[in-house]
């Protein structure tokens, strides 16, 4: 698999304007627009928020990643949200999230999803990186973050 940074660009990435979860995953989904990554970004933003009433994507660590397979999404990709102010995910530690990863896959990339969603975890399990990416100064610099695995 290539480097995380190959599943995202600088235009999916964005410090957020929205203040509650549900309105952060559609500002997030909604970066996809005009992309090749999905020809139906309703479809998106109603399976990303459906999922996300199920069960809090909120992991902790001021860490949320929501996350969908559908048919309409023909490139596995992720957005990136930023909110220093944090909003409230209804995480598993009760903490705000101030770093949301939105992953969007096809529905026949299972194995891709799997993995890209494990490499995620892994290397923002890491305070530091996490830390680096909030508070970098623009998208190009969270592009280099991403590409040094």
């Amino acid at each position: 698999m290539e480097k995380l940074s190959e599943y995202t660009n600088e235009k999916f990435i964005k410090r957020l304007r929205a203040r509650n979860k549900y309105k952060a995953i559609e500002e997030l989904a909604r970066l996809f627009d005009g992309a090749q990554v999905c020809s139906d970004i309703d479809e998106l933003v109603t399976a990303l928020v459906e999922r996300e009433k199920i069960m809090s994507t909120g992991i902790g660590f001021g860490l949320a990643i929501p996350h969908a397979k559908i048919k309409s999404v023909k490139d596995i990709a992720f957005s990136i949200g930023i909110s220093r102010a944090g909003i409230d995910f209804d995480s598993m530690d009760g903490k705000p999230v101030n770093l949301i990863i939105l992953v969007a896959a096809g529905d026949r990339q299972h194995k891709d999803y799997l993995t890209l969603l494990s490499r995620i975890m892994s290397i923002l399990k890491d305070e530091k990186r996490r830390a680096e990416i909030i508070n970098a100064a623009g998208p190009g610099e969270i592009m280099e973050i991403l590409s040094v695995e």
